[in-house]
Parts: C-alpha cells; structure tokens; sequence
C-alpha cells in the first residue's frame, strides 16, 4: 500500500513561496481557514470564528451568499472576459447610476482599490492642470508609487525620491463622542481647516484635489468631527480644490447608507469605491460627472482601459452587491444591528479597565485597547494576547491595539450579542493577562 502523501504545512507554504512578508494578522492567529459560512469563518479544524475582520470590509454581505454565489457561477460560465460591449457591464453601470450621489452618474471600473485612486488622482491632475494632493495624516490610500506617500507614511523614502507632490494635514477626529452619542458632535473641524488652507498656500503649483475617508479605516475606524466633511466640501469649493471621497470601506452599506456622502450629506468631485463592491470579487470603481470625464486625459479612446476591469463576471458580482445592500431590511438591520453592538461597547468600556475611545458609526466601530497600569495604548504583548483571546472565544477582530470592528453587514442581533460576549470574557483581567 502506498504511504498516504503527508499533509502540507500550508501556513509554512505561504512563507516560503509567497513574496514579501506574510500578513500579521494571519501570522498571529496561526489558522488556516477553509470556507466561511454568513458572518463565520471555519478552519481546518471545523472550529467557527465570527468573521469581525471581513477581509478588511470587502465581504460586507458575508460569506457564501447565496444570491452573490448563484450569480457568480452563472455568469462565470456563460463569459468571463470580453473586450467588446457586454450586457452586464451596461446593466451594472445603470445600476451604480441609481445610488451614486447626484451629479456622480458615469463610473470606470477597475479590479483592485489602489488602481481606483490612482485613476481618480490622475484624474483630477489633468482637468485641474494642478499637483498637488493633499491627504490627511493617518489616512490611507493605497500603496503604489505615488499613493503610499499619503497619510504620511514612508516619509523618508518620499524624501530619497524627490516625491514632492503628496502632502498630508492633521485630520480632525472626534475624540468626545462614542459611537451612540455621535450624532450629537457638532464640530467642523475648524483648525484642521485653517491648517489645510495656510498649508495649501504654500503649495507652488496648486492643488488638485483633497483626497479623505470619510471614516479612517486602517487608522482605527476613526470618524471626524460629524460636521467637517461638509465644511471640507464648501473651502474645496471656494478654493477650485476636488474633493475626492474615498469610500473603499465606507461604501455600500457599511455606515448603514449607501456611501457615507448620505450619511454625511456631501456630494464629491470625485468618489472611489472599493472593497466591499464586489463581495470578495476584485472589482472597484471611480465615479465622476461628464464635465470631468470629458474633460480629461481619460476622454481619449481605451484610456481608462482596464485588463480585468469591467469583466462580466465582476459586474455580475457588482449587480448582486447592489441587489442585496438596496434590498428591502438591509440597511435597517444594519443600523439596528450597529446601533446594539454600538451600546454594548458603550458598557464595555464603563466595565473593562482595557478599553476607551469606543467610537464608530453603523457597523464600522472600533475602541482602544489600553493598558490598565498607564492609560496608554497597550504594547504589542498585550494587543497580541487580547486578538488571541478573542480568537480562544470565536471572534475574529482586526488590528490591535486601536482595534476596528467590521462585521459583515448581514450580521443578526443574536450574533451581535454573541460577539459581545465574547470581547467581555477576552478582555477580562485573567484572559488578558494570562
């Protein structure tokens, strides 16, 4: 009899052969994952995990969906690649028309989010004839030659290289309101403002546009003072500056709008969409007016031309996103559902001594991890026993220790309670410690 072959040390495979380091968070947890099943993840051990990371927000409908999957499979084999006009890239177009703010009608669509910004950053160079962007600290846009200097990363390679067209400013977050409380936020981020017009005069060219989540995401899920955006829109406005939206994770659901333009009443120039698009398929977009389209270097022919974007099967997926998020009872169980775990965080912190700045809006919350000793963010031995803790209870969560909770959006309210549960036992002194 023929020995059995031996069982392949997958984790092992991946660090081998995979270029770069390998990702943290799945070095840290030390799982291998087969399948996911609603809002759970299952490894090889068939143990479930609600999913609290959901691939960084792209699977927003959690899953396996049942709607996404049979779209899927039946457009992959009908066609999965065509140069020519399709049908679906047309019907999805008229789709995203129907939700995308008012003025924001014509979409190029894309495979992956830093090709989205990109795109919208070139786009906004060449209808301006100005430089210059200006992103905010901590914010993040991607990480391709020129996108991975904003947000103020890698300054001393942007140095080396003489990049001197991204900029960043102070970005003004909300620290007195927790995500119950912060509709009641009245500030507008007055000095950030201020400090982005003086900045900005600085700036021999111009500025084309400001590029801002609305929420920042990797940072933490860090919301603004509620009011900013909109001043951000009127001085972009008085100063001929694009304001560029990026809604890679906001978008499609998750602040329990559409896009956080209706959450925050604010209309772009420009706005990018990403992540939770496609549903776990690659697929993203930039949406604009004609005048700017028109207006471009990307009016030329096959300009905003693509290899994968706009591809029968990625619009297929886009209709199912777009099924599913405007369906009836979505939205509303996703800001019923954040609005339980949002009071729930709420008396976490009045209980843990390991947790402040609980913060969010929707199902895009997030909270401090602090270490009990000095009232500062935990160090990395404590983050990392607390995502492990959280891991021993069935619960997935990202980024520690200012941590980020994206549930998939389909998320029910027993499952909320049980995620709840979970973060109690993990942060409890002995867990934590232990």
């Amino acid at each position: 009899m023929a020995a059995a072959a031996p069982v392949p040390d997958i984790p092992d495979t991946i660090r081998r052969l995979g270029g770069g380091g390998p990702r943290r968070i799945a070095e840290n947890a030390g799982l291998v994952i087969t399948h996911g099943e609603g809002a759970h993840l299952v490894d090889t051990g068939g143990r479930r995990y609600l999913d609290f990371a959901t691939a960084m927000g792209v699977a927003a409908i959690g899953h396996g969906h049942p709607r996404w999957t049979a779209a899927l499979s039946e457009q992959a084999g009908r066609l999965a690649a065509c140069v020519l006009h399709t049908p679906e890239h047309a019907e999805y177009l008229e789709g995203l028309a129907e939700v995308l703010p008012e003025g924001l009608e014509r979409t190029a669509l894309y495979s992956g989010g830093t090709e989205a910004v990109e795109v919208a950053v070139r786009l906004a160079q060449s209808v301006t004839g100005r430089r210059h962007l200006v992103s905010f600290t901590t914010g993040f846009h991607g990480k391709s030659t020129g996108l991975r200097f904003t947000g103020h990363r890698h300054a001393e390679e942007r140095a080396w290289l003489g990049v001197d067209w991204v900029h960043d400013v102070p970005y003004p977050i909300c620290t007195g309101h927790d995500a119950v409380s912060y509709l009641d936020c009245d500030g507008d981020g007055t000095a950030a403002l201020r400090g982005l017009d003086e900045y900005a005069a600085g700036l021999d060219g111009g500025v084309a546009a400001v590029i801002v989540e609305p929420i920042l995401g990797t940072a933490g899920n860090l919301p603004p003072e509620r009011r900013f955006l909109a001043a951000l829109r009127r001085l972009c406005t008085e100063r001929g500056w694009l304001l560029v939206l990026d809604e890679s994770i906001t978008g499609f659901g998750r602040l329990g709008t559409v896009f956080a333009a209706g959450w925050y009443e604010v209309t772009p120039d420009i706005l990018i969409l990403g992540k939770a698009i496609g549903g776990g398929y690659p697929l993203s977009g930039v949406a604009a007016g004609s005048r700017l389209w028109d207006s471009s270097l990307f009016a030329e022919p096959s300009a905003t031309s693509s290899s994968y974007g706009a591809n029968p099967v990625a619009c297929a997926a886009g209709l199912a996103v777009l099924d599913i998020v405007t369906g009836e009872g979505f939205l509303e169980n996703v800001r019923s559902v954040g609005a339980r775990l949002a009071g729930g965080l709420r008396r976490l912190e009045a209980e843990s001594p390991y947790v402040a700045a609980t913060r969010g809006v929707g199902m895009m919350l997030g909270f401090d991890l602090v270490d009990p000793d000095t009232g500062e963010l935990a160090g990395s031995d404590l983050s990392r026993r607390l995502f492990l803790s959280c891991l021993e209870r069935g619960l997935l969560v990202a980024q520690v220790p200012r941590v980020r909770l994206n549930a998939p959006l389909t998320l029910r309210p027993d499952e909320a309670d049980a995620a709840l549960e979970a973060l109690a036992a993990a942060l409890a002194p002995g867990a934590v410690r232990g």
